[in-house]
């Protein structure tokens, strides 16, 4: 009776330092007491039950994100998914990650985290909660260029039915970034002005204005001026007076570009003297691509040509980050796409085999009570038999090495890689599945030769298809087909997947180091994709298309991938 009462009063002890609201409160309002509270609970780790457990270290968690550990945090996340049954703090878990992840331009692991997420029963979760999360995996798809995703995912959620005021205008400011970037807009401009009127009437004007800017500069580029310009008077003083520099400077800038448009000079000089003294905008690439756009146009009109360069240079050198920065989050976006299909099917493959043996386990015992004999005599055969054929197996393996394999670089020979991409043809045509297909060549390969001997060919050639390995899945498939080209066949891959594979492939080659030949030179491929969705599951086709694309390449400068041209109808 003593130690059961001993044991209650550590665990009530427990349970009122978990106090999970309060966590949720203080982590909100009050920074300090929430870093105090966690460094109090962390002591008394051991006495909790799994779900405070669980609990404890998805606040853990945020505390170290706010501390800017990201490795820290990522393993206590993971742990609160591990400990927990609730499938709401697992989806918090996994949107915190994707929210760091994203943050500090680590893309393919912010993916990674948004298919967890995404592969949780939605339930039994708050609908604000599943809004929050799909928020930032929204946003993330758009930085990517993903628009027809990051639409898809909206249409996921449905504004009416969330209670929480924050998270639906947070829901209406992204809908309305979505729109901006895709330049499709999801919901009428009558549907979003309504919900958007009640955010700016309510304490998150934000949101309500954020979402303005964006709408009023889809107006502008569509050439719906006096609508546009109508909201951006009516709420320039809250946009102005907020306070926050990316708002301010892209309100400024649709004024000014709005009002160039409608032939005001003197206006749109006006709001451009005070766009060029905003200061803040260097987290946004967005506000920075559309302020600098304005403050071109600006100095264009007033016949100022070195002002107009400079902008129009930085307009330029703004546009090129965040178009690389599209193409990595995209990589990314690819990259944790295989890895979790490659999971996929390592996970069902993991199935079939655990069942196979546990009927084979039924299996020996139901016949070892009747049939020991037989097993015995059939143990002794197979040794005998495995005796007598080892050196035939030996050579046989041997063999199959020859024909299967290109003696230098390891991939497929070109007849065994014909073979395969033949029986994946057939196999795929019957399911109607994806394929794609890839051609590649080393850019001025006999240069190499000619100047540093075959021996040094021969080592470019071992590297490039070892990078070229490096880059694909288990099931994936690559041969070498003459000399310096090589192919590869690429499983359930459509156009756009296709590409960033071979994108992955041609950067992998051109980082290859020669230092160890004694020499130093560049490596590089060029590359052709098709894909048998547009061409048909016919080899030739295949063959066909990629190697023109692959001339493309070569002739618009090598060192490049080049995709299928779209087939005539």
């Amino acid at each position: 009776m003593l130690i059961l009462a001993f044991s209650s009063m550590f665990y009530a002890f427990a349970d009122e330092i978990v106090d999970e609201k309060e966590l949720e409160q203080l982590f909100s309002t009050d920074t300090k007491a929430f870093a105090s509270k966690i460094e109090l609970i962390a002591g008394n780790v051991q006495l909790f039950n799994n779900e405070d457990k669980a609990v404890f270290s998805f606040y853990k968690g945020l505390y170290l994100l706010s501390k800017n550990d990201i490795d820290a945090a990522e393993i206590q996340l993971n742990r609160t998914v591990s400990i927990t049954k609730r499938i709401e703090l697992k989806f918090r878990a996994y949107s915190s990650l994707i929210n760091v992840f994203s943050n500090s331009g680590n893309y393919s692991r912010a993916f990674k985290y948004a298919f967890l997420m995404n592969d949780l029963e939605r339930g039994d979760i708050d609908s604000s909660v599943v809004a929050r999360g799909l928020n930032i995996y929204i946003t993330l798809l758009a930085e990517a260029g993903l628009y027809d995703e990051s639409t898809r995912a909206l249409q996921s959620l449905t504004i009416e039915n969330l209670n929480d005021n924050k998270v639906k205008c947070g829901l209406v400011a992204v809908i309305a970034y979505v729109s901006y970037k895709s330049a499709d807009p999801i919901y009428s401009w009558d549907e979003l002005n309504q919900y958007n009127n009640s955010c700016l009437q309510s304490e998150q004007v934000l949101y309500g204005l954020l979402a303005e800017s964006m709408v009023t500069r889809i107006q502008i580029d569509a050439g719906q001026i006096e609508v546009a310009l109508k909201t951006l008077e009516a709420n320039y003083d809250k946009a102005i007076n907020f306070g926050y520099g990316n708002l301010t400077a892209v309100w400024l800038a649709n004024l000014t570009d709005a009002w160039i448009s409608k032939g005001n000079t003197q206006k749109a000089l006006q709001f451009a003297s005070l766009l060029a003294n905003v200061n803040g905008i260097k987290n946004s690439l967005t506000a920075q691509l559309i302020t600098y756009g304005a403050l071109a146009n600006s100095f264009k009109i007033r016949g100022d040509n070195a002002k107009y360069a400079e902008y129009m240079n930085k307009y330029h050198q703004t546009y090129v980050e965040s178009h690389n920065k599209q193409i990595a989050s995209a990589f990314g976006y690819y990259a944790a796409l295989m890895q979790a299909a490659e999971n996929k099917q390592q996970i069902e493959l993991l199935n079939q085999k655990t069942f196979a043996l546990q009927l084979e386990n039924e299996l020996a015992k139901a016949e070892s009570t009747n049939n020991r004999l037989y097993l015995l005599v059939a143990v002794t055969l197979l040794l005998l038999l495995g005796t007598i054929l080892f050196r035939t197996h030996r050579s046989g393996i041997k063999l199959k090495e020859r024909v299967t394999f290109d003696k230098l670089t390891k991939v497929f020979s070109r007849d065994h890689f014909e073979d395969v991409l033949a029986t994946s043809l057939v196999g795929a045509q019957s399911q109607q599945q994806k394929l794609g297909f890839v051609l590649f060549d080393l850019d001025h390969f006999k240069q190499v030769n000619d100047s540093y001997g075959h021996q040094t060919g021969d080592w470019v050639l071992q590297q490039a298809a070892n990078a070229a390995q490096q880059c694909l899945r288990k099931s994936d498939a690559i041969g070498r087909i003459g000399g310096e080209e090589f192919a590869i066949l690429l499983q359930d891959c459509d156009l756009d997947m296709s590409r960033a594979l071979a994108e992955s492939v041609r950067l992998a080659i051109a980082d290859i180091d020669t230092t160890p030949t004694g020499h130093k030179f560049a490596v590089t491929a060029s590359f052709g994709v098709s894909t048998a969705q547009d061409y048909g599951y016919s080899a030739r086709k295949l063959f066909a298309v990629a190697d023109e694309a692959l001339y493309q390449a070569k002739q618009q400068g090598r060192n490049r991938v080049m995709p299928q041209q779209p087939q005539q109808v």
